[in-house]
């Protein structure tokens, strides 16, 4: 609360050229609250002053009091602050020009002050005369040229001032001739940005953001925390920062188990350079250790304008903390990463939004102006909580001379009048104002009452991206507009009640393939729909964002089993007890690892793979193999004998019409004389289709399919979860009598009638259960959901 005030009575003190002289005679002399800023004041001086720094208030005042004289010529300037006043005093030679706004009435009354202050040490002064809408403004009265806009949010203004945009910029316009301004950029800066992201309009952003806003400073935040003796939550969010500097090696399930802190750490793989770096007792020794852990992410950061500008920034002020001891660095690492600052969205080229006061003096044919709203723009003006008017009142009795309210409303109406007037004669504005602000009605500004300006609507939208046409409706020209008609088709029979159509599976014509793989015969079996859908119309699924993850690591799991036990079958290992003990000996190990590098060296490995978390993954996943080969109950039984291992077979199915079916058995083993086969599962069910006589879900296909077809009606079917350990015997026979083989058959006879149709409706089992996990879902019509 004290910065606003204290930073002033330090410009106050060096623009009057009494320095630290006129904070002392305040701490002694004035009132009991103006003594109390002026002796905080007067500490954050001498601070200042003990590392050889200045605030950046005080620079002008200081530069003015250097003595060297120049002549100068100031152009095109509509307010000269109590800084920049000092500064021509002290430095523009006798003769140099200044050209100022000099209205007349309350609006100049400052302005004429300076005049004749500065006329005063020999310089002169000259009106400057704006063009017409600026000049129309300060006389306020209509002007041509100018429009303003009504919306009803932001981000309707917002997306209809950057679609202008991009279309005169499309026309050929220079970006230098447009002026894309907003009296509060902070407060659009994101908007603008993302609907510029939207629109595919490169926006830049220059205002300032501090350092720690950014995820570089977000990672030295949380290194500086974790350094402290590695507190849990603090260690594990820098773990998992996008940005971590180091390889990953940390055992996450133990961590999580232990919730560990301080000592507790080590042995659960936290990086060696971490570590080393925690050791640092000085200042010194951390701040070198930080920035060789932080330089090499330069590369990383190559492409990220405001990340890489971040960083350089750190690695720099870093500097100021050289000399603190361990604790003095710990403490100053947040204010530091509080006060270095960055633009906020630098980036390369585009348009760049401004406020008033960095836009006037320039030339330009297009001007935007967003946030025409009262408490937008103009900013609101009151007093200093500190500052009040007794407390200006009493300054001036000391010779100091702060700007009062009144003078700067009448700064803010001076420099929207220079931006007005740096439109060209051809050129045109344009105005906006949002009639409501963050949820909140707001009246129109002032300003645009004094230029005679009644906001209308723009009448038409303005389209800048295929997204906003489409939420419009506008879909001519648009590369999805067949595809996005026959959707409507779709919806339109379904609402009528026209079910019958390939929108619904029903085709027309019948599709008998020469085979079926084991586990495409159980999509048909479970709904004819989910088949149609997966195995016939096949929409492709985004790999990168996991879809599919499970299937690829169900499959690299059947990979690594097959490979334990082909090698065991190569070494004459066919009993059970042998395999395990070869298994526990590192064959597991080993095979995981070769399928692994085999794996990583396709040209494009699966995403499970090269996640981040995949080294805790894969602990995991070695765990509950390793867990499988332990139970000799279910898994492997001791005296099992291993007949085959992943072996795949073709057999005609004449309930299928002499259809062959395709499938690969897990694992064929003998035990007391029988046949059993297995089959691995990553989940925690087992599967069923759809029984046609009840509708449930409760008839097995697989492995009855294998025992019919491959052990001709002879042998027993084991599914086993690696997840949990728990298996699942194929029944004899049904609750009803039925048994196994009759219910299959009636099974593979209902699916052959489906292909013989071409009719793949969606009618799944009577409770929908089949629905719940179902991987075509956003496709299906079904009602019963």
């Amino acid at each position: 609360a004290l910065e606003g005030p204290v930073r002033t009575l330090l410009l106050l003190a060096q623009a009057s050229g009494q320095g630290e002289e006129a904070l002392a005679r305040l701490a002694k002399g004035a009132s009991p609250r103006l003594a109390r800023v002026a002796r905080a004041a007067r500490r954050y001086g001498e601070l200042l002053r003990g590392r050889r720094l200045l605030d950046p208030v005080e620079v002008l005042p200081r530069a003015a009091a250097l003595g060297k004289r120049l002549p100068l010529r100031l152009w095109h300037y509509p307010y000269l602050g109590t800084g920049e006043l000092a500064f021509l005093k002290g430095v523009a030679a006798p003769g140099s020009e200044v050209e100022l706004l000099l209205p007349e009435g309350a609006w100049g009354e400052a302005n004429r002050r300076a005049k004749e202050a500065l006329e005063e040490v020999g310089l002169k002064v000259r009106p400057l005369e704006l063009a017409g809408l600026g000049r129309a403004f300060l006389q306020g009265r209509e002007a041509d040229r100018v429009q303003a806009l009504r919306f009803p949010d932001m981000e309707a203004e917002v997306r209809h001032v950057l679609a202008s945009l991009k279309g005169l910029l499309r026309e050929g316009l220079s970006p230098g001739e447009v002026a894309l301004v907003a009296r509060d950029d902070r407060r659009y800066g994101p908007l603008v940005a993302a609907v510029g992201f939207d629109q595919g309009l490169p926006v830049r952003l220059l205002y300032r953001v501090p350092v720690g806003e950014s995820r570089v400073g977000s990672l030295a935040a949380l290194l500086a925390q974790a350094l402290q003796d590695f507190p849990y939550e603090a260690t594990l969010r820098l773990l998992f920062h996008p940005l971590f500097p180091w390889e990953r090696k940390v055992d996450l399930d133990q961590a999580r188990l232990r919730r560990p802190s301080g000592e507790a750490w080590k042995g659960l793989g936290l990086p060696g350079e971490l570590l080393e770096l925690a050791q640092g007792k000085t200042g010194g020794e951390l701040v070198q250790g930080l920035r060789r852990a932080l330089s090499p992410l330069r590369k990383r950061l190559e492409g990220w304008p405001r990340e890489r500008a971040a960083l350089e920034a750190l690695l720099e002020g870093l500097g100021e903390l050289e000399e603190e001891d361990r604790e003095g660095f710990f403490q100053g690492i947040s204010e530091l990463l509080y006060h270095l600052t960055v633009p906020a969205q630098p980036g390369y080229g585009g348009v760049e939004l401004h406020t008033p006061l960095a836009r006037y003096g320039g030339a330009f044919r297009h001007l935007f102006v967003l946030g025409m709203a009262e408490g937008l723009t103009p900013v609101p003006v009151a007093e200093d909580p500190f500052l009040g008017l007794s407390e200006v009142e009493e300054l001036e009795r000391f010779g100091l001379f702060p700007e009062k309210p009144w003078e700067a409303a009448a700064r803010e109406a001076l420099v929207f009048a220079a931006l007005l007037g740096s439109l060209k004669e051809d050129g045109e504005a344009v105005l906006t104002y949002p009639e409501v602000v963050e949820g909140r009605p707001v009246p129109m500004s002032p300003f645009l009452e004094r230029l005679g300006l009644e906001p209308r609507s723009p009448g038409r939208t303005l389209v800048g991206s295929l997204v906003e046409a489409r939420r419009l409706g506008l879909w001519e020209g648009d590369p999805l507009q067949e595809a996005m008609e026959r959707a409507l088709e779709a919806e339109r029979a379904r609402l009528e009640g026209e079910a019958s159509s390939p929108h619904h599976g029903a085709t027309g014509r019948p599709f008998l393939p020469a085979s079926l793989s084991v586990s495409q015969l159980e999509d048909l079996a479970t709904c004819s729909f989910r088949f149609y859908a997966k195995h016939l119309l096949r929409p492709r699924g985004d790999r990168e964002a996991g879809d599919g993850d499970r299937e690829d690591l169900g499959t690299f799991v059947h990979q690594v089993l097959a490979r334990v036990f082909r090698t065991a079958l190569e070494k004459d290992a066919r009993r059970g007890e042998e395999v395990r003990a070869l298994a526990a000996g590192g064959l597991l190990e080993e095979a995981f690892s070769r399928v692994e590098e085999e794996w990583k060296g396709r040209p494009n490995p699966p995403f499970f793979l090269r996640r981040p978390d995949w080294p805790h993954r894969r602990r995991r996943v070695l765990r509950l193999l390793a867990r499988a080969f332990e139970d000799d109950e279910q898994f492997l039984k001791g005296d099992a004998e291993i007949v085959a291992v992943e072996e795949a077979f073709a057999r005609a199915a004449p309930e299928l019409g002499g259809l062959e079916v395709r499938g690969t058995i897990d694992r064929l083993e003998r035990r007391s004389g029988s046949h059993f086969y297995l089959d691995y599962k990553l989940g925690s069910t087992f599967p069923r289709v759809k029984d046609p006589k009840t509708g449930a879900l409760r008839i097995d296909l697989q492995l009855s399919l294998y025992i019919l077809l491959h052990g001709g009606g002879r042998g027993r079917g084991v599914y086993y979860s690696l997840t949990t350990g728990k298996h699942d015997l194929v029944p004899k026979s049904l609750k009803d009598g039925r048994s196994w083989a009759d219910a299959l058959r009636e099974v593979l006879r209902g699916a052959h009638g489906v292909l013989r149709d071409g009719a793949f409706e969606p009618r799944p089992d009577a409770e929908a259960e089949a629905c719940r996990s179902c991987p075509v879902e956003l496709l299906c019509r079904y009602e019963g959901r």
